[in-house]
């Protein structure tokens, strides 16, 4: 679509344990939202079809038709955006999902997608920190991990549209779990909101509860709790040594970090995050690299849709 000013988008942001539908309009601004909780269902292409579209009712209950111009979908997992299909999410084995098409027939506007760490990016390179920055990684701690890079102003996406998939790179090698993608160690079973919270419960003798997570453990290490600071402490060096690992190879100017644990809790992270920058980037390499949290907080990957439909 070519966006102007007085352009509204329907954007999508189809995640682990939520979903939100927002009315936005070209300079970034969330009109209006409408938020679903999905953790805890069956979680199928049905269940997300089926709030999307309670979504968009409340909007209209509130906004009147809606009549978007176009409709930006972020989603949780490896996509091919030309096709409109969501290759797999490998936590609730959806996929592949013919996404645009299905949205097609339900709004008759066109639909465009990716999977949501790129759409981040998209986002940090349209509204956020990065208008000026021309080679950054996006990485995304929340329920899951990922990452997106920006290789000379523009998203890098790879052969097969592959590119980014930080969340499997193992980062634990002494006592591996193993992720459901198969690899052992990765970020994702490591480092993520889920492992935080698994962690803490193992940690503590605890029996495991799928609804316990960062936040959670987070509150405890407000309250003083050390092994929950030493676990986000933890995190924060694996997420750390992945940013340096980018860095070495590609010589970037920043790393931005988003999701849900990033947003509330990177002050708890930083520390981790800090030590391993300065124990694992080349000494050159350090000089001008910034790690630094969204300047879009918890609608990041919102406005990654949003930016994803305003983008064609």
């Amino acid at each position: 679509m070519n966006s102007n000013k007085n352009s509204k988008v329907l954007a999508i942001d189809i995640g682990g344990s939520k979903l939100q539908v927002g009315l936005v309009d070209a300079a970034g601004t969330v009109l209006d939202v409408s938020l679903k909780m999905l953790r805890g269902q069956n979680y199928t292409k049905e269940l997300i079809l089926n709030n999307i579209s309670e979504a968009v009712k409340e909007l209209e209950q509130r906004q009147g038709l809606l009549q978007p111009e176009a409709i930006g979908v972020s989603l949780p997992g490896p996509c091919n955006p030309q096709r409109g299909l969501m290759l797999k999410n490998f936590a609730t084995g959806i996929g592949p999902w013919s996404f645009a098409e299905d949205l097609e027939r339900m709004f008759s506007v066109p639909v465009y997608g990716d999977n949501d760490v790129n759409a981040c990016a998209v986002a940090e390179k349209r509204f956020g920190n990065c208008k000026n920055t021309s080679h950054f990684m996006w990485m995304t701690v929340s329920t899951g991990c990922g990452g997106a890079f920006f290789l000379n102003g523009a998203l890098y996406r790879g052969a097969n549209n592959l590119a980014g998939e930080i969340g499997h790179i193992p980062v634990e090698f002494e006592h591996p779990a193993l992720c459901s993608c198969g690899i052992a160690g990765d970020m994702e079973i490591e480092g993520s909101g889920y492992a935080i919270g698994r962690k803490y419960l193992a940690e503590t003798d605890q029996p495991p509860d799928p609804t316990f997570g960062s936040k959670e453990v987070s509150e405890k290490a407000r309250e003083g709790d050390k092994i929950a600071s030493l676990i986000f402490y933890r995190s924060g060096f694996y997420i750390g040594r992945l940013c340096a690992m980018a860095q070495n190879m590609l010589n970037l100017q920043k790393a931005v970090i988003g999701g849900g644990v990033a947003v509330y809790d990177f002050d708890l992270l930083k520390d981790g995050i800090d030590d391993a920058i300065k124990q694992w980037v080349f000494p050159l390499s350090k000089e001008g690299f910034s790690i630094e949290k969204t300047a879009l907080g918890y609608n990041a990957a919102l406005l990654g849709a949003a930016a994803l439909a305003l983008e064609h």
